[in-house]
């Protein structure tokens, strides 16, 4: 699989930073419920994670191998009823 290395981050990036900053804030201000300030709390770890793994993906793209990407293009696409008829086999409906 080849990487290739991009520069410029993307909008996606700079709106997430936004987020983590503005919960970043909400963190930083004193309230007196514990509850809230617990949520804040895990509201900051996730967008913190969130924007992390999307600068990372942001570093490199993956290509299929040619062996994946040939069986994948030799494979047959099911019509929309062959689809329905898959899905309720796996998910019945209630």
């Amino acid at each position: 699989m080849g990487e290739r290395f991009q520069e410029q981050p993307s909008n996606k990036s700079a709106t997430l930073e936004m987020a983590l900053r503005r919960a970043q804030k909400k963190r930083l201000q004193k309230k007196g419920n514990e509850i809230n300030d617990h949520k804040r709390n895990k509201e900051y770890q996730v967008m913190t994670d969130i924007v992390l793994l999307q600068v990372a993906a942001e570093n490199y793209t993956l290509e299929p191998e040619d062996p994946f990407q040939a069986w994948f293009q030799a494979m047959e696409s099911l019509s929309e009823a062959e689809s329905y008829t898959l899905s309720c086999q796996l998910e019945p409906r209630s």
